[in-house]
């Protein structure tokens, strides 16, 4: 037997890289909205199982929250069928692929059957930029975030969000992941079309800035396309100035792998700026311009 080759260090951030994708692929949405189900489960997440796969043309069996052996065969069937791994489990992937389906079925719009993730910025113990005067930038976000959601849904879309109140993405996940690994595993797991990311900028050396700025990630045109297009479609409907779009180093930009964007709307340090966040109607106006966007980008 030769002697045993060494593990050069490519190799071994090659396989770090693969288990990192793995996990990124397979940390379910949060605990309570994509549960792994198998053979043998029973409860409400069966039901809503068996609802949806009965509404995209697949028998489940009787509605009746019990994962038995005709619910997995509809399973098996609409894995494969999917282009899924097939095993009869249903896991992140299978549950994204039913929400999409779900979403063409009923959403009318232009933006039908469309994923888009909606990452409001910071939460829980994190708040983000603070403002001088005590606003906390995790509010803001979450507040125009919500709104955008509801402009979206309108135009047919299936909208998730990394966070829905003020915790941290993963909280709830066991084991508890990275909040910035828990946000990207949102929009991958699920096939998002599209990940747009929340937040409100700060330059305390010059509390004079104010406005909109995009970032991409790097060697992505549709990304840049994408920040670019949310930039100014939010200055239009706001009044802010389009400051510029740039390559951004962010986790979160460069672990998901549909087109995404991170923006940065208004400053913290700015009062002027501050004072608008506050206000719901321009939240409302923020969350109109990014849907406008959105529907710009994603324009056939």
């Amino acid at each position: 037997m030769g002697k045993p080759r060494p593990v050069t260090a490519s190799l071994t951030r090659s396989i770090a890289l693969a288990a990192a994708l793995i996990i990124i692929l397979l940390i379910p949405v949060r605990g309570e909205a994509a549960p792994l189900l198998r053979l043998g489960d029973y409860g409400d997440n069966v039901i809503r199982l068996q609802n949806m796969l009965l509404s995209a043309g697949y028998d489940p069996g009787p509605i009746d929250g019990i994962f038995g052996p005709r619910t997995q065969a509809a399973t098996i069937e609409f894995q494969r069928s999917a282009g899924l791994l097939v095993d009869g489990i249903v896991g992140p992937q299978t549950w994204g692929a039913l929400e999409r389906l779900s979403g063409v079925s009923r959403g009318t719009g232009p933006l039908r059957g469309r994923i888009i993730v909606i990452d409001p910025g910071h939460g829980g113990p994190e708040p983000g930029a603070i403002s001088y005067w005590g606003d906390k930038e995790k509010d803001f976000t979450l507040g125009i975030a919500s709104k955008l959601r509801g402009y979206l849904e309108a135009q047919g879309a299936v909208v998730l969000m990394t966070r829905y109140g003020d915790y941290s993405p993963g909280h709830d996940w066991s084991p508890r992941p990275d909040e910035l690994l828990a946000r990207v595993s949102i929009a991958n797991s699920r096939g998002a079309d599209l990940f747009l990311s929340i937040h409100i900028n700060a330059y305390p050396k010059d509390p004079s800035v104010s406005g909109v700025m995009g970032f991409y990630r790097a060697g992505s045109w549709e990304s840049q396309r994408l920040a670019r297009t949310l930039a100014n479609s939010v200055a239009a409907t706001t009044g802010l100035r389009y400051i510029d779009t740039q390559v951004g180093p962010y986790y979160v930009l460069n672990n998901t792998y549909m087109p995404a964007a991170l923006m940065e709307i208004g400053f913290m340090t700015n009062w002027h700026d501050v004072n608008l966040l506050r206000q719901d109607w321009f939240q409302d106006a923020v969350a109109r311009g990014l849907a406008r966007g959105v529907s710009e980008y994603l324009a056939p």
